[in-house]
């Protein structure tokens, strides 16, 4: 969801009707963790913030109290095992700070699970706030009023370690990689939740690779400007938009998967696959740097009967940029809509454009485009076109599995439609030039062994 404002308040309003201070008061001691056991782990609650580089242990679970912001301070690293898990009771969040690190790098066997503290089979999204990183990267929040800095809208002006943003655009804030986060999604404010993973001014240097979001109340991932690159992202069952993108990011991304098929009637926001604005505030929707990524090789899937707030395959607007090759938009209950004379700007100078993609069983039309808006239309079908190798009403093979939602399979059928047709992507050192097909999962599926989709 698009941020209209940067708060001011103080994170967590609800903390003074809690009378609490943001530290868990039920334990005997909040200024004490639990020390490693000798007969090889425990549960320790981190109740203070972590100023020194650390290790989390796998023999470990560590525990966010309620209500508790827990920062990874400037100059210091936070390195996870493989296997780790880590809960967050109601509130918390993990945020690493600018200037400092997480290395969180499990492995296909041993995953790094952040989760809800809720008992299994009792989670629910929106329990816990997830993963904040800021970073020093190049954003456009403030940029028209000179400032290359802003401050994470949860957090007061007076918090330094609630800044994001500067002008390093390699800026690197270590590695996430085989790393799960769930339930998250918490709601400090009304229309102000942390998603399950969220990325401000986070720049290239860092390694995000093999992260799935999972049963979120907001979005599964956003960035908030930054260069960052991302590949192998499964953003799953989330409450609100599957991939959003604002404030100027400019990073690129390969293997992505949407898969929007969790929600109630009565969910009063839109469940778009992808959300992407450039700036919020409409004198700003041209602000430089602009949103502009690069993305090759995804798979969005929406929940075609979801009859809550207006849901499209994806809404570009607000000045919004973006290269999108090799892309699957399925089942969604509207196509991909383009807002505001800004995008029109955009798609029309080439800078924001759809190729070598397949959109099938979206809306109730063959068309897959969503109805003309009421003022200000902007005719889709005049950007994706048979030209750009774009393909409506085909289907692409993607089998039932695609729509489980606990066990899904995302892989297409032997000889679908999808695994012909994609374009090259760029040899650049980043992207999988041999992702020739189209969608997110072609022969092999790269999402068997460490993802995993519980229900509540």
């Amino acid at each position: 969801m698009i941020r209209n404002v940067i708060l001011s308040g103080l994170l967590f309003a609800s903390l003074a009707a809690c009378g609490d201070d943001g530290n868990n008061m039920d334990t005997p001691d909040a200024n004490t963790s639990m020390p490693d056991t000798p007969d090889g782990g425990g549960e320790v609650r981190v109740n203070d913030n972590i100023t020194q580089s650390t290790t989390w242990l796998a023999k470990n679970t560590y525990i966010l109290p309620r209500l508790k912001q827990v920062f990874v301070e400037p100059g210091a690293t936070l390195t996870i095992e493989p296997g780790t898990v880590i809960k967050g009771e109601q509130g918390s969040v993990l945020v690493i700070t600018r200037g400092a690190k997480i290395m969180a790098e499990g492995t296909k066997d041993k995953p790094i699970v952040l989760t809800s503290s809720q008992p299994t089979g009792q989670k629910a999204g929106g329990w816990w706030g997830g993963l904040l990183v800021l970073g020093a990267a190049p954003h456009n929040t403030n940029k028209s009023t000179g400032s290359d800095e802003a401050t994470f809208e949860a957090f007061t002006s007076a918090i330094p370690e609630g800044k994001f943003g500067g002008t390093n655009a390699a800026d690197n804030s270590g590695v996430i990689k085989y790393v799960r986060i769930e339930f998250a999604g918490f709601n400090y404010v009304a229309d102000r939740e942390f998603n399950n993973f969220t990325l401000c001014g986070v720049g290239s240097g860092t390694t995000i690779d093999y992260v799935q979001l999972h049963g979120g109340s907001d979005d599964g991932i956003e960035f908030f400007g930054g260069t960052v690159n991302v590949k192998h992202i499964v953003s799953s069952q989330n409450q609100d938009d599957g991939f959003d993108t604002d404030n100027g990011w400019q990073g690129k991304g390969q293997f992505i998967i949407v898969q929007n098929i969790s929600h109630p009637a009565s969910l009063p926001e839109a469940s778009n696959g992808y959300e992407s604005d450039n700036h919020a505030t409409a004198a700003s929707y041209a602000q430089d740097p602009r949103t502009e990524p690069t993305i090759y090789n995804a798979t969005l899937i929406g929940d075609h009967p979801y009859a809550g707030v207006a849901s499209f395959a994806g809404v570009f607007r607000r000045g919004t940029g973006g290269h999108y090759f090799n892309h699957i938009f399925y089942g969604f209950p509207k196509g991909p809509e383009f807002r505001d004379p800004e995008t029109k700007a955009q798609l029309d100078a080439g800078k924001l454009e759809f190729r070598n993609s397949m959109f099938f069983g979206n809306d109730a039309t063959a068309t897959n485009l969503p109805p003309a808006q009421a003022s200000g239309d902007i005719d889709e079908s005049a950007y994706l076109t048979s030209a750009r190798n774009i393909q409506f009403n085909v289907d692409p093979g993607l089998t039932a599995g695609a729509l489980s939602k606990a066990a899904p399979d995302f892989k297409p059928a032997a000889a679908a439609a999808a695994l012909t047709g994609g374009a090259t992507p760029p040899n650049d050192g980043f992207f999988d030039t041999s992702a020739t097909f189209i969608g997110a999962v072609g022969t092999e599926d790269w999402t068997a062994g460490w993802t995993a989709y519980p229900q509540n």
